[in-house]
């Protein structure tokens, strides 16, 4: 085990299955932020790609290239050849993020260099609607036996951890994201070109456009809607997704508009009427919660912790993904009463400040990364 020195910033090694700028990544590089100078932070990217490096300190963040090795199965080499890095690198804490760096937690399971956490933040498409591959399942029960402790975002993933990879409640915890609310409260909207008219209401989807998002799913609800009042459906992130969305939208005119990864979040949030999410799979997205504190109403898909984020008054406009016509209508109906989308953007705005405060989400993480288990309960009953 790595012996620290108790004058000298803890040195944590954080091992992502990507580290492009999605929610996880980008709460993590305001997450280090803010946690101050008691932690150095070493970040690896399995897949190689370091897009949410730009936005992190790199006085207090730096990258570890390492190569990625082969797809598949790991061999003993493979794991041998990360147990020498982790030896090199002699981190007071691993912190391993998904199944995606499932092999780092491998390496560091038998005989362990140093303590880890691993972090589960949610699934890709192939482990969409509850569906569990068997080898993940084994593997996740392996690899989370013995010291390792189980870090989960959402209540879902908790009971998952509970039921089918059969943690138990004594190395399990779950520390809801958090959000910032005042950075929302007073941003001005940023796109005044977003609306057309003053009659034009405006939804936005924030979020890579990857396969388990779904966003095709959003462009269907368009034709369907009635003409008044006009709705204009506004795409904000990137993605592999994003060419076969721009061919779709061809058909749709400017009623379709993608802006890509922006850094104006919160002055984009601003200038919209509705927060839109269609996706397969989600545990707590982040970005929901930052529509939330912007005083959004939201029309979503029923999936992971989605449901008991919201505000009650919100919960029955979200659906089960497979009913995409109630999907519209909850769309169009918020569309055609502001007063309503005024109330429910109030409720969720007071959901996030009272459930999900970032303060919360940082203590928990700075206990954690102290190495105190378990962190304070989270605050999100309701």
């Amino acid at each position: 085990m790595a012996a620290s020195n108790p004058s000298a910033p803890r040195r944590i090694l954080h091992v992502f299955a990507t580290f492009a700028a999605g929610g996880p990544q980008l709460r993590f590089a305001r997450l280090t932020r803010l946690l101050g100078e008691r932690f150095r932070h070493t970040v690896v990217a399995v897949d190689g790609i370091t897009e949410a490096a730009a936005h992190c300190d790199p006085t207090r963040v730096r990258l570890l290239a390492v190569p990625r090795g082969r797809r598949g199965v790991p061999t003993l080499g493979d794991l041998f050849r990360l147990r020498r890095i982790l030896a090199a690198e002699r981190p007071d804490l691993l912190v391993t993020v998904n199944w995606g760096a499932i092999d780092w937690a491998l390496a560091n399971r038998i005989a362990p260099l140093c303590p880890h956490l691993h972090v589960e933040e949610g699934f890709g498409p192939e482990e969409a609607d509850g569906r569990q591959l068997a080898r993940r399942v084994w593997t996740r029960r392996l690899v989370l036996g013995g010291a390792v402790r189980l870090v989960v975002v959402s209540r879902s993933l908790e009971a998952v951890a509970r039921s089918v990879w059969r943690v138990p409640a004594s190395r399990l915890a779950r520390v809801p994201n958090g959000v910032a609310v005042e950075r929302f409260v007073g941003a001005r909207p940023s796109e005044p070109g977003l609306r057309r008219s003053a009659e034009e209401v405006v939804a936005i989807a924030v979020g890579g456009l990857r396969p388990e998002k779904n966003p095709e799913r959003l462009l269907r609800l368009l034709p369907v809607l009635p003409e008044r009042p006009p709705v204009r459906l506004v795409f904000v992130g990137d993605g592999p997704q994003r060419p076969a969305l721009e061919a779709r939208a061809r058909a749709l005119g400017d009623r379709v508009v993608l802006l890509g990864a922006r850094s104006d979040v919160p002055e984009l949030l601003a200038s919209a009427d509705v927060f839109v999410l269609g996706s397969d799979t989600e545990q707590m997205p982040q970005a929901l919660l930052e529509a939330m504190a912007a005083g959004l109403p939201v029309v979503a898909t029923a999936v992971g912790d989605v449901p008991a984020m919201v505000a009650p008054e919100n919960r029955p406009f979200v659906v089960p993904p497979a009913r995409e016509h109630e999907l519209a209508r909850a769309l169009a109906r918020l569309a055609a009463d502001r007063e309503l989308r005024r109330r429910l953007g109030e409720a969720n705005r007071a959901r996030a400040r009272s459930a999900y405060p970032e303060s919360r989400m940082v203590e928990a993480w700075s206990s954690l990364l102290e190495g105190a288990w378990p962190p304070p309960p989270p605050g999100d009953e309701g």
